[in-house]
């Protein structure tokens, strides 16, 4: 909801700057970083609720003729993996939100602290983070529980 109520704000706001610029010749320095930092919220405030409802890409051609036991433990391979980078990249951004946060560093046109928009990121990431680990969970429970269950789980419980 958040995500649609930002792109609408989005829209908005490029809308009015086109029509300020090129019509009454007033641009609106500040349309670009309000939006770009609207972007932002959107993407990485949207990765745990793509990742559940199954709407990232998925290439099956490996795993669409492999026996379900092993389609489940590749998928749990996976998710160790994912989890590892995932939170990889959220410790980095949230050094580097850290630091813009330290040296008080603002945008240069709204001069609001560039810590905001970047806190988005590794927020983002850490929801991800946790819909990735439940989803483990839910795997290796299923590997671990009758054979006729042990196959892929889906994201949603």
């Amino acid at each position: 909801m958040l995500a649609g109520v930002a792109i609408l704000v989005i829209t908005l706001l490029v809308s009015m700057d086109v029509l300020m610029r090129y019509f009454l010749n007033k641009p609106q320095l500040y349309v670009d970083e309000l939006a770009s930092f609207l972007q932002v919220f959107v993407i990485f405030g949207g990765l745990a609720y793509t990742f559940l409802v199954g709407g990232h890409v998925r290439v099956d051609l490996l795993t669409a003729h492999m026996r379900p036991v092993r389609r489940a433990r590749l998928r749990a391979v996976t998710l160790v993996m994912g989890i590892l980078l995932v939170g990889i990249i959220a410790w980095v951004t949230m050094q580097s939100a850290i630091s813009a946060f330290n040296y008080d560093r603002a945008s240069t046109v709204m001069i609001y602290p560039l810590w905001l928009p970047m806190i988005c990121i590794p927020l983002g990431l850490l929801l991800m983070l946790a819909a990735m680990g439940a989803t483990l969970l839910r795997q290796i429970r299923a590997l671990r529980g009758p054979a006729a269950g042990r196959d892929e789980v889906s994201p949603l419980a």
